[in-house]
C-alpha cells in the first residue's frame, strides 16, 4: 500500500512539473538599435535654451514602425515634459523631433519604438543632454 501511495505521489508530481511551450509569435521582430544624432556633422552639437532638433537613427535598415520622443526636464525645474507625436520611420531609417528647451540643466531624452500604431512599446533608448542657459 505504501508503494502505491509513493508511486501515485511521484506520478502526480511529475505531471505537475510538465511544461508545455506557448505558441510562437507568428511575426518575430528583429533586434532593434536606436541611436541619437544631434548634429549635421559640420560642427559640434551645442544646445542652449530654444529650439533644437534631435534625430533618432533606427537599425536594422529593414525595420518599420513608429518612434516617439519625449524630453524630460531637470527635476528641479518644474517644467513639463515635452512630447513629439509618434512618427513613422522614414526611408533614411530616421525620425526627427524639434524640442524647445526652456531651462538649462540635464534633460533626459527618450525614444520609444512601436512596430504598429496602438501596440505596446517594443524598445526604448535613453540619453542625457546638457542644455546651457
Amino acid at each position: 500500500m505504501r508503494r502505491m501511495i509513493v508511486a501515485a505521489l511521484l506520478a502526480a508530481s511529475t505531471v505537475g512539473l510538465a511544461v508545455f511551450p506557448a505558441g510562437a509569435d507568428p511575426t518575430p521582430q528583429p533586434k532593434l538599435t536606436m541611436s541619437f544624432d544631434y548634429s549635421d556633422n559640420s560642427a559640434p552639437a551645442a544646445v542652449s535654451n530654444g529650439p533644437f532638433n534631435i534625430i533618432v537613427d533606427v537599425l536594422p535598415e529593414s525595420v518599420n514602425g513608429l518612434v516617439r520622443m519625449v524630453a524630460v526636464p531637470p527635476a528641479d525645474s518644474n517644467e513639463p515634459r515635452q512630447y513629439c507625436t509618434y512618427q513613422w520611420i522614414d526611408n533614411n531609417n530616421q525620425v526627427e523631433c524639434s524640442f524647445a528647451f526652456t531651462t538649462g540643466g540635464v534633460w533626459s531624452i527618450r525614444a520609444i519604438y512601436q512596430p504598429l500604431p496602438k501596440t505596446d512599446a517594443a524598445a526604448a533608448a535613453y540619453t542625457n543632454l546638457r542644455v546651457a542657459n
